[in-house]
């Protein structure tokens, strides 16, 4: 009778969880194998330097370990001459370990062969692909097999099943809720057949915060795509880069979002845990619900703790950042044009923008816990046939916005610059001075909008505004549109991470390997002699 109390969804999460269990026992049935150890040279330097160069990826910390592999890929495979790759998965697994993204001693010898037999095989399809299609240009098909082989390879470290059953499990919720036909921006053709590919691509960006390589791995996996079929291979590539550039996957995405709180407690209650959650059964109603009830008052705590460590790294970075400016353009202009420097436009734009993100963070609010019952109640209408209402969208798109709306907002949007600047002329601040005090005021408006969404991903009920809520969002629109347009050219360009990859890296990696190269000669040589 229990098992009848489930809704096909609860019986997919049910089924999920066993596969997992089945796959963890498997994986601890395994026995040792030899791993590799790891010389300690370096580690240190290493270790520094990964966590310098990841404060200027604009990136989720899940995807670090896939950029680290990704750079050393880029460094050592040849995408000019075809030169085969040899033994490149354990240098791989060396550096890895020496920037403690793996433990050492921890990779088996036979994950090592895994790894190089698909550098092999994804090295080789480049080169097919090339040969294949001449309309392919050798960046995009570079693209799509690192694509494949960083995701691949960090695979072997990180189980993804987890992962990729969570994503199964939330696109079967929201493709029983909506129709992707329905949210299709005007203008834009989407085929029938690729309907169902846009709703799983919305599902990874939205909930599992997926770059495109790992939801290009995804999709080729689900289409059972071989590395032998290249036609197929190129076709399914193209149809993901058209279909993730789409102004409807970001509108799918966002819809997916503003739902998700639910799909992002189930996840956190249920597919991040390694052991059974609390000995949890699925058809036990009472012991899930309660036990969803904990992973929300957590996920409350975890989110409040992410707020904070987010502001004091947003303004350790507007600090830093606008201090490097300072030393490279404001003060060398001061002293050109003016013969000495002007503190005041200095202090402003060193201390304002800082200080601003940190009084905006003060007007942030937690979800309610009208909120979290809302959460356990629709998980409940998810899971079981007991609950009074089937779940539905609790948010539908936005109305087209009228041409008064559009006219306001372009009105509030001039007005509030002008203001500023004539703010500014009023503090005489120079044209130079007011371009930085507008970028970086700009930069921390977004940086602090961004803070929000790790409260906005947890909410389910709409909160009305309050006042001061809505006089900060009027005053704060416009900068917060260009500090977003300001962070993704950022984020595209990088000029700070490829400086960084080029001075540093490179010669630093190359330095460290050819010193354990020579040391390991040494020893051999040491050996001959006994």
């Amino acid at each position: 009778m229990e098992k009848n109390r489930l809704t096909d969804l609860g019986v997919l999460l049910k089924d999920a969880l066993a596969n997992i269990a089945a796959h963890d026992q498997y994986d601890a049935s395994i026995k040792k194998e030899s791993t590799l150890h790891a010389p300690d040279m370096g580690n240190g330097l290493l270790f520094a330097y990964e966590q310098l160069r990841n404060v200027s990826e604009n990136i989720e910390n899940h995807l670090l370990l896939q950029s680290a592999i990704l750079r050393f890929y880029k460094r050592n495979l040849s995408f000019g001459l075809k030169k085969a790759p040899t033994e490149l998965a354990q240098e791989l697994v060396i550096e890895l370990t020496q920037a403690e993204y793996l433990k050492n001693d921890a990779t088996s010898l036979s994950k090592i062969a895994l790894i190089d037999s698909y550098i092999t095989e994804q090295y080789e399809s480049y080169w097919k692909i090339l040969k294949r299609d001449k309309n392919v240009r050798q960046e995009q098909a570079q693209k799509w097999t690192l694509d494949i082989l960083t995701v691949k390879t960090e695979q072997v470290f990180n189980n993804p099943i987890r992962l990729l059953s969570f994503a199964a499990f939330a696109y079967a919720h929201f493709d029983s809720l909506l129709t992707t036909r329905d949210y299709v921006v005007e203008g834009e053709q989407v085929d029938a057949a690729d309907e169902t590919i846009l709703l799983y691509v919305s599902v990874h960006k939205a909930l599992l915060k997926s770059n495109d390589a790992n939801i290009r791995n995804a999709i080729i996996d689900l289409y059972g795509i071989k590395d032998s079929d290249i036609s197929h291979f190129i076709q399914i590539n193209k149809k993901l880069d058209t279909l993730s550039g789409l102004k409807t996957t970001a509108k799918l995405s966002r819809i997916v979002s503003k739902n998700g709180a639910p799909l992002r407690i189930l996840q956190a209650s249920f597919f991040k845990r390694t052991t059974d959650p609390l000995g949890v059964s699925i058809t036990n109603e009472s012991h899930v619900l309660a036990h969803v009830e904990i992973q929300v008052n957590e996920e409350y705590r975890q989110v409040q703790r992410t707020v904070r460590q987010g502001v004091v790294k947003s303004i350790i970075f507007l600090l830093i950042t606008k201090a490097l400016i300072g030393l490279i353009i404001e003060i060398p202009y001061d002293i050109l044009v003016y013969g000495a420097i002007l503190v005041l436009p200095l202090a402003v734009n060193l201390l304002f923008p800082p200080l601003f993100i940190a009084i905006t963070a003060l007007t942030f609010r937690m979800p309610s816990s009208t909120n979290k019952k809302a959460i356990v109640s629709y998980v409940q209408s998810m899971l079981y046939h007991s609950a009074h209402e089937a779940p539905q969208l609790k948010y539908q798109p936005p109305t087209k916005p009228s041409y008064l709306f559009n006219t306001i907002y372009t009105i509030m949007f001039v007005g509030v610059f002008y203001l500023v600047a004539q703010l500014l002329i009023y503090l005489e601040f120079n044209v130079v001075q007011a371009i930085i005090f507008f970028i970086f005021l700009s930069t921390a408006s977004f940086l602090g909008y961004r803070l929000t969404l790790h409260i906005r991903e947890l909410e389910l009920v709409t909160r009305n505004q309050g006042f001061i809520t809505l006089i900060r969002d009027f005053l704060y629109a416009p900068f917060i549109f260009v500090g977003r347009k300001i962070s993704y050219r950022f984020a595209r360009m990088n000029i700070i991470a490829q400086l960084s990859d080029i001075v540093i890296e490179l010669p630093l990696k190359t330095v460290l390997r050819l010193m354990r190269q020579w040391s390991t000669f040494l020893n051999n040589k040491k050996d001959e002699l006994l």
